[in-house]
């Protein structure tokens, strides 16, 4: 076989390929597995009484179903609030994830639902903890 059709053997190999992942996530085959590393995320909202909040964090998810982070917040009253969290997630076929996180800190448990996007090298996340007292949305980015 010449190197013409070998190039030309390999480039169909890869577009058959690339058809085919982009097929499967059509079909939304997620997974545990989907969500797996580090990722930064930003995330804003209010509290309930009128206060804007900020959180910041990095991210570790296990590809298993757990994951760790750090998280930085700056609160309404401008003070700044640095601590870790452990948890569990599950990621649903359809590429939607939800999770619970357990902060060390001594706070309340949070639960959220998120969105795998761009292959899973990110994702969008809402918190959406009953009795919350603030309304949080944001994105987080693959490191």
């Amino acid at each position: 076989m010449s190197l013409m059709n070998r190039f030309f053997a390999a480039a169909a190999l890869v577009v058959l390929n690339l058809a085919i992942v982009a097929k499967a996530e059509d079909q939304g085959n997620c997974s545990n597995g989907s969500l797996h590393g580090n990722f930064g995320l930003r995330a804003t909202g209010r509290t309930l009484a009128g206060g804007d909040i900020i959180v910041l964090g990095r991210f570790t998810y296990d590809g298993k179903g757990n994951l760790t982070a750090t998280l930085f917040n700056r609160l309404p009253n401008a003070a700044n609030e640095t601590f870790t969290i452990t948890g569990t997630y599950s990621v649903r076929s359809d590429c939607t994830v939800s999770d619970v996180w357990h902060p060390d800190n001594g706070g309340a448990d949070s639960t959220h639902e998120s969105v795998l996007v761009n292959q899973g090298r990110g994702f969008f996340i809402l918190n959406t903890t009953v009795g919350a007292p603030v309304v949080i949305s944001g994105e987080a980015k693959r490191q």
